[in-house]
């Protein structure tokens, strides 16, 4: 078909109609894509052409596909003299070119035309045939059981089916079409019918494409993988698929069971993105997923880069493998059953809002969102396929406890027993030498404190040390920042603030997810100020030397957690004040109620170095219960981490 000749889409879609296959990856252009494509039809004048790309396609023979499923209520456009293609490479802007002509068409009454055609003449090139009053076939889209299928025709074209119900109503590539759409529609909403005429003949015959035919010799499935894919690259797990049905094509197995695995492929993948875009306001990368899970599934190796893509698509996942027996039906379908099973935990890792888990395991998983996961991610998601909520919710628990003990207040590097605790997730997974969840949770109460194993193979030195966050500490003193610059402050505060409410029994008074998006310096406030020009506080702080000042300013004791910003003016008045004052409106603010913690902090009936000392202590009171930390057995003690000793001892 190809002589390399540039045709228009209105030459390319003469008598044709093209599916996306299943091995294909769905709609990936994002905001930057779409700002090219609109910048390449603005900037082309009206005597020019624009090259688009290439498009790659493979045609169908109707004998093939007779009793296909996917293809039954397209067959009578073969009948109408239509060719069938599939689309192997091009399909972003092809996509895009189809969802700006829908979007034109919109704007254009049914009885009206564009370009000297009714628009009825354009819906039936571009976007579907009717075949009696109530059946239509369509134009371009996707091969059936893909849930961007369904959402294509049902909202993006508009159109009424009977079966939209049957697939998740958003992914990750459902979101991308449903952006497009909005945007096509927000630059063309204000325009004229000339203008929007200028933009259709641009799009319609002056974007041009070099339009190219899969000899039959060729491996579709390659030619795919090693294609140069224009705009945005695939992602391993788009990859994976496509390498995973080409598999299933070289397997010695029977047609039926080759089917079978096909479809349970596509169903896979189906569920994958349905979960990855299940929330919209947090789409989850893909990869991060096939990584973990990977890592979980087979034995972690960490000495190149990207080894998760490497090993699967050039050492596993193979056609020399496949053919020499190495990779069996059965293999990939235990592969593919354990995805599905474990993105829908990998969203409720991330996303425990949306789970139906208990509220303490909802809270205690998002205690790990807030302070970072760490290298535990495989390793909780193999306890959820593997046990009850009950069960794993320990897991949690201790997980948290490492990260804050570990790499908060140790300041260990953030890579600290990584390696470890991956090749724990993939022995536990599968169960080697008998490895419980119970001794997985006693490996990391070892990992953490250093607790005598007796000699067990998996007891290693406890990386928790109370040392290392007292000489942290006087780092930071030493840079005039104390605890203001530590780097868990505003976990620990807001732990303290969860403590305190829970203590109250009332009501949630600050968000992390509104609480960790503003400025640390909005959220955490001095109460003896930065700034003490006022003669309250200079009566009782004077008396100290600059760098006393400091280490009060910036000790534990004098910051608090915030529910709402503060003007930095109000920041420096006196407690009294801040306790309690009337504010331009003549409301009543200040301490008293805002946050528990501020609450807690209006019941001190002043302000001094004491109290900030005192405050100071009863915040690593809390600190050590909450965290179960003892003090014996170290060099460092309360009075070492706060560093206010010279309070005792200093004149007044």
């Amino acid at each position: 078909m190809s002589d390399n000749k540039l045709l228009s889409l209105s030459e390319i879609f003469n008598d044709k109609f093209f599916r996306i296959p299943d091995f294909q990856r769905g709609y990936s252009w994002g905001i930057i894509q779409l700002d090219d494509f609109w910048e390449d039809l603005m900037n082309l004048k009206n005597d020019k052409i624009h090259y688009t790309g290439l498009l790659t396609v493979e045609q169908v023979s109707k004998s093939n596909i007779l009793n296909n499923e996917q293809w039954k209520d397209d067959l009578w456009l073969f009948e109408r003299g239509f060719k069938a293609f599939y689309l192997i490479d091009g399909q972003q802007r092809l996509t895009t070119a189809i969802i700006l002509i829908n979007e034109i068409l919109n704007f254009i009454p049914d009885d009206k035309g564009i370009n000297f055609n009714e628009k009825t003449y354009w819906i039936k090139k571009y976007l579907y045939q009717a075949f009696g009053e109530n059946y239509k076939s369509y134009i371009f889209g996707y091969e059936r059981d893909n849930p961007s299928d369904e959402y294509f025709k049902t909202k993006i074209l508009a159109q009424k089916s009977s079966s939209s119900d049957k697939v998740p109503e958003q992914t990750l590539y459902t979101a991308n079409l449903k952006r497009a759409k909005e945007y096509f529609h927000k630059k063309l909403k204000n325009l004229d019918r000339d203008a929007l005429g200028s933009i259709f003949k641009k799009i319609n015959t002056m974007f041009k494409f070099n339009l190219y035919e899969i000899d039959d010799e060729l491996d579709v499935y390659v030619t795919f993988e090693t294609m140069n894919n224009r705009g945005k690259a695939l992602s391993s797990l788009e990859l994976l698929k496509n390498r995973l049905i080409y598999l299933s094509t070289l397997l010695e197995v029977n047609e039926s069971l080759r089917t079978r695995l096909r479809k349970d492929i596509n169903e896979t993948w189906k569920t994958i993105y349905e979960y990855l875009g299940k929330n919209k306001d947090n789409a989850m990368d893909d990869d991060d997923f096939l990584r973990n899970h990977w890592i979980m599934y087979f034995k972690y190796d960490r000495n190149e880069a990207n080894a998760y893509a490497k090993f699967l698509l050039n050492k596993k996942f193979t056609a020399k493998e496949t053919i020499e027996g190495n990779v069996t039906l059965d293999d990939i379908k235990k592969y593919i059953d354990s995805l599905s099973d474990s993105v829908k935990s990998w969203f409720y890792i991330s996303n425990p809002e949306f789970s139906t888990y208990t509220d303490e395991t909802k809270e205690w998983l998002q205690k790990l969102n807030r302070v970072g996961m760490g290298a535990f991610p495989p390793l909780i998601m193999a306890s959820m396929a593997k046990h009850d909520e009950e069960d794993f919710l320990l897991l949690l628990k201790a997980a948290e406890r490492f990260i804050f003990l570990v790499f908060k207040l140790s300041q260990r590097s953030s890579n600290t027993q990584n390696n470890y605790f991956y090749r724990l997730a993939n022995d536990f997974y599968f169960k080697k030498d008998d490895l419980t969840l119970q001794k997985v949770i006693e490996i990391i109460e070892q990992l953490t404190d250093g607790e005598d194993g007796e000699g067990d193979e998996y007891t290693y030195y406890g990386w928790f040390n109370l040392d290392k966050f007292s000489s942290y500490i006087k780092e930071r003193f030493e840079k005039d920042e104390g605890y203001f610059s530590w780097n868990g402050l505003r976990y620990f505060l807001y732990e303290y603030e969860l403590y305190l409410q829970k203590k109250a029994k009332g009501n949630q008074k600050v968000h992390w997810s509104d609480f960790s998006k503003r400025k640390k310096e909005d959220t955490i406030e001095h109460i003896y100020p930065q700034t003490p020009n006022d003669k309250c506080w200079k009566s009782v702080f004077d008396t100290y030397t600059k760098k006393e000042k400091i280490k009060l300013l910036h000790n534990l004791g004098n910051l608090v957690l915030l529910a709402r910003s503060k003007n930095s003016e109000l920041q420096n008045k006196c407690f009294d004040f801040k306790k309690s004052h009337i504010d331009k409106k003549g409301n009543k603010v200040g301490f008293f109620n805002g946050s528990y913690s501020e609450i807690e902090i209006a019941s001190y009936s002043n302000w001094t170095p004491s109290t900030i000392k005192d405050r100071g202590e009863q915040s690593l009171d809390f600190l050590v219960k909450r965290w179960d930390i003892d003090f014996e057995g170290w060099e460092t003690d309360k009075e070492d981490l706060l560093l206010l000793d010279f309070i005792d001892t200093a004149s007044k």
